[in-house]
């Protein structure tokens, strides 16, 4: 038995040291790595250990000061090497990082450790890679008129939320705890405001009223002050109901009836920190009964569809952080899902936003996404942040189409928005680059047919980053208008000494 395990130990690390899409054998675990004698250089040992728990970053996506001052240190606390460079820092547990995230005992020997290192800094650039050749987007969208309204009050910009209703009404969530809703009629009028317990980030309309999703701490944060509402109004006055509390920094909220029984159930991304979750609340007759589809943090958003027409509503869903990519909860029945990988990216892709939406008319939902959250350990400017095309081919295999690098991206809406019966795109970047000429904080893409699209830019010149993006007819002329959400991050330390301004419209003036 004895002289089997080197034979064992063999299977495993030549299994495991191929592409993971390749692999025949389970992977060791991190526990099992360090009990052997890998003798591995540290390109596989970069498979071996990074592609344990997401995918395998390769060392050109980061510069070389990068990795080594910020994302290396990281990952090896996150395996319980501690070297003598540690003394003086502020380690994990001492920032209130939760028992568990980083091992308590090494899981990497030093010599490995030091062979995985040099193979990231002896690969890495000096300097970020550039954004790929790309079409310059011209100065000024077509069809749209643009403006910054006023709001005759002093109050910051921290625009956390916006939502137009059916009835063209614009709810916008702020950072300070506060629902407003505004109605426009040939400018902006502010009908009613709410103190909420948190700012809140995601809202949706039922019979009597709405629900409101509050994340609690915009900042990074394992707490859990988030809380779903139901809101009624009774004669002047809004009548809050309880639904959920203790929520893990809440970010979206999708509403449908996944189980059949002719009540609304509730999948709320629960985006933590080190900690997070996605859950689906099934509505009972007594209460809610919880079903949680991703114990892990970074749950962005989801849509419900029935992406397998089999009759019943499916979960699509973006998941961030470590483990990116988008994710199909296919739902089986009896209130249990089963969870396939539709892309996966690597861990510093920094997913933020995603749309299904059928780009080439042949019946199937494509995906519409942009990556570009770039708030963590690696604040660079990343060439493969951008907009993307991923074409459903059927089968559940999506293939890139089309990508167009866009620093910072973090929001994406899709509509035939100029109603020539093809889809267009409109992205925004929360971390743009501001030496960029034109500035590309904001891009419209022209659908051109044959994935082939037109940038623009506004040419606006505004101070304040762009967090949030919706669309809706706010003019009720039956076309769609797109509303930004202003987030200065001056405000948030001074007083306002000027009036409001929390949104930036691009008015379609197709009609």
């Amino acid at each position: 038995m004895i002289r089997l395990v080197p034979f064992i130990l063999l299977i495993f690390i030549f299994s495991a040291c191929g592409p993971i899409s390749e692999r025949k054998q389970p992977v060791p675990s991190l526990y099992q790595l360090s009990q052997m004698d890998l003798n591995l250089d540290g390109e596989k040992l970069a498979e071996l250990y990074c592609g344990n728990c997401h995918l395998k970053p390769d060392p050109e996506i980061l510069d070389r000061n990068t990795w080594e001052t910020k994302v290396l240190p990281d990952m090896r606390m996150r395996m319980g090497l501690y070297l003598a460079e540690d003394f003086g820092v502020t380690l994990p547990a001492d920032n209130g990082v939760p028992k568990g995230i980083y091992s308590e005992i090494p899981l990497i020997k030093r010599d490995d450790w030091q062979k995985l290192k040099n193979y990231y800094l002896e690969s890495a650039p000096t300097t970020p890679l550039p954004q790929k050749e790309k079409i310059s987007p011209k100065v000024g969208i077509p069809n749209f008129e643009v403006e910054i309204p006023e709001i005759d009050f002093l109050y910051p910009d921290l625009i956390t939320m916006i939502h137009v209703d059916d009835d063209s009404n614009i709810w916008l969530g702020h950072r300070f705890k506060r629902l407003f809703q505004l109605k426009f009629d040939e400018g902006f009028k502010l009908v009613d405001s709410l103190i909420t317990d948190v700012a809140p980030v995601s809202i949706h309309f039922n019979q009597t009223g709405f629900e409101l999703l509050s994340m609690g701490l915009m900042d990074p944060s394992n707490d859990s002050l988030g809380t779903l509402e139901q809101l009624e109004k009774v004669g002047q006055k809004w009548e809050a109901t309880r639904l959920n509390s203790k929520l893990m920094r809440p970010v979206d909220l999708a509403v449908g009836d996944l189980n059949g029984d002719g009540r609304e159930d509730r999948v709320i991304s629960q985006f933590g920190n080190h900690l997070g979750k996605l859950s689906v609340f099934f509505s009972k007759e007594n209460g809610k009964e919880e079903v949680v589809l991703k114990a892990l943090p970074g749950a962005r958003k989801v849509e419900l569809v029935d992406f397998d027409q089999d009759g019943d509503l499916d979960v699509i869903g973006m998941m961030t952080q470590a483990r990116e990519g988008i994710y199909f909860w296919e739902n089986v029945g009896d209130q249990r899902f089963s969870e396939k990988v539709l892309l996966e990216f690597q861990p510093a892709f920094g997913s933020s936003d995603f749309q299904l939406v059928d780009i080439n008319r042949d019946g199937l939902l494509d995906i519409v996404m942009v990556n570009g959250d770039n708030a963590d350990l690696s604040q660079i400017f990343k060439n493969f942040h951008g907009v993307r095309i991923f074409k459903n081919k059927g089968g559940l295999e999506f293939e890139e189409t089309w990508f167009y690098p866009m620093y910072g991206a973090s929001g994406i809406k899709a509509d035939d928005f100029d109603q020539d019966g093809d889809v267009d795109l409109v992205a925004i970047s929360f971390f743009p680059d501001t030496k960029q000429s034109p500035k590309q904080d904001l891009i419209y893409f022209e659908n051109k047919g044959l994935y082939q699209f037109q940038p623009y830019v506004s040419g606006l010149d505004s101070d304040a980053n762009f967090l949030i993006i919706a669309k809706g007819d706010i003019d009720q002329d039956e076309d769609q208008d797109i509303l930004v959400g202003a987030f200065d991050f001056d405000d948030l330390y001074k007083k306002p000494s000027e009036n409001w301004r929390p949104l930036i419209l691009l008015r379609n003036k197709i009609f």
